[in-house]
């Protein structure tokens, strides 16, 4: 997934620079999507309407998956 976005960002005309950043921003908001999904999906019905749970569930996975495996994707995509 990860080489798709980076595929779709590497083809428009802007810098390398701002390419790195969008990529991750594309990441990150992608997966806190992603961490919403869950949150009405399951977490709702589980955990009660929760504002620490709700954050939990769209934190978590747009700084871990989005923006660090990122990083990491940048690092072995962009060389």
């Amino acid at each position: 997934m990860y080489r798709l976005i980076w595929n779709y960002v590497n083809r428009l005309n802007i810098k390398r620079r701002y390419k790195q950043n969008l990529f991750l921003g594309i990441c990150t908001v992608l997966f806190a999507l992603v961490g919403v999904l869950l949150w009405f999906t399951a977490g709702d019905d589980m955990l009660g309407n929760s504002v620490k749970w709700m954050i939990c569930f769209i934190g978590f996975p747009s700084v871990i998956l989005g923006f660090l495996c990122g990083v990491f994707a940048l690092f072995k995509i962009d060389e």
